[in-house]
């Protein structure tokens, strides 16, 4: 009898311990695939994010996002706006986050071959990608020949299903193509994505970085018409001044004889002006204004008059004896 109570209590004790060992919380379900806002993750399905996961998110990884165009129908249009609300990179698993790009329009029509515009840079983690998205809210479009066309929008973003992989601390450069089919002889527009054309191996020439260059070239070419616009004014000023600086000769002029010079600015008489004949330093004018030089017995004389701002010169070349009249400063 005792024996079998204690085989009782042995049994007893033994489930106690198995419904004990049943305790705890139970884990909520995870959601579907859903987007979060930039720059996070949400786990898919019945995955969590691990200590592994956590440390792999180093923040120094990041994607440049382009945008380009495949040529195909782009010749019909002499513009085409598409604007992109966010763009979205889905890891391989099904994790995928969303990047606001703030309704960013771009005109397809500048963005043919190899030409691209960057939409942004991403930080990621360190992952594989399997599919890429661009939400795209509005599209305008408009024929060389001014009319307006409604371009068709399969749905509210442009999906590429492509791999591509991002290590740590790297930055890719991704480009989407996007291109404008034209349906048949119907006259209608598609807008899809290019897949040929898309990738981390692309060509890219950034119209941005063009666009820029340029604006620093004509910003320089400015500043420097600028300059010489300033320049010419001043050589303009000194002109001016030159010309209101006036010589004249007083009398007669006659080959080896002397010969008086007058100088005035803006009619008043110049005083202490430096005169040169041919070349030589003869003197300087009175209070008048004034100096009597003696004329070389030469074919030509000239005469020159230099004040601090300012100079003039009086030429006259000789044919057979004196010449009469007044010079006036050249």
């Amino acid at each position: 009898m005792e024996r079998y109570a204690a085989v009782c209590i042995a049994v007893m004790l033994l489930l106690a311990g198995c419904v004990g060992g049943q305790g705890g919380t139970t884990a909520s379900p995870t959601t579907d695939d859903a987007a979060t806002t930039v720059g996070e993750t949400t786990a898919s399905g019945d995955d969590t994010a691990s200590d592994d996961d956590t440390a792999s998110r180093d923040g120094g990884s990041t994607v440049n996002f382009y945008v380009s165009d495949e040529k195909n129908a782009m010749g019909d249009f002499a513009h085409l706006n598409v604007t992109i609300s966010k763009v979205g990179l889905k890891e391989s698993g099904g994790n995928w986050t969303t990047h606001d790009v703030n309704d960013r329009t771009v005109d397809l029509t500048e963005l043919t071959g190899a030409n691209a515009t960057r939409l942004g840079t991403f930080p990621v983690e360190n992952r594989t990608y399997e599919t890429v998205f661009v939400h795209v809210s509005e599209v305008n479009g408009t024929l060389t020949g001014g009319e307006q066309v409604r371009v068709k929008l399969p749905s509210e973003k442009l999906q590429i299903h492509q791999t591509f992989s991002v290590g740590a601390n790297q930055s890719v450069d991704y480009v989407f193509d996007i291109s404008v089919f034209k349906a048949g002889k119907s006259g209608k527009y598609i807008l899809k994505p290019v897949i040929s054309e898309s990738g981390t191996d692309e060509e890219i020439e950034d119209v941005d970085e063009k666009r820029d260059d340029k604006k620093r070239d004509d910003k320089k070419e400015d500043d420097e018409n600028e300059e010489d616009s300033d320049e010419e004014t001043e050589d303009n000023e000194t002109v001016t001044d030159a010309e209101e600086l006036n010589a004249t000769f007083v009398g007669n002029v006659t080959r080896g004889e002397n010969a008086t010079v007058s100088v005035t600015r803006n009619g008043t008489a110049v005083a202490n002006a430096t005169v040169s004949v041919n070349g030589e330093t003869v003197g300087e004018t009175a209070a008048d204004g004034t100096l009597t030089v003696a004329v070389p017995d030469r074919k030509e004389l000239e005469v020159e008059i230099e004040t601090e701002d300012g100079s003039v010169e009086l030429k006259r070349t000789f044919g057979g004896g004196e010449q009469s009249g007044q010079g006036d400063g050249n």
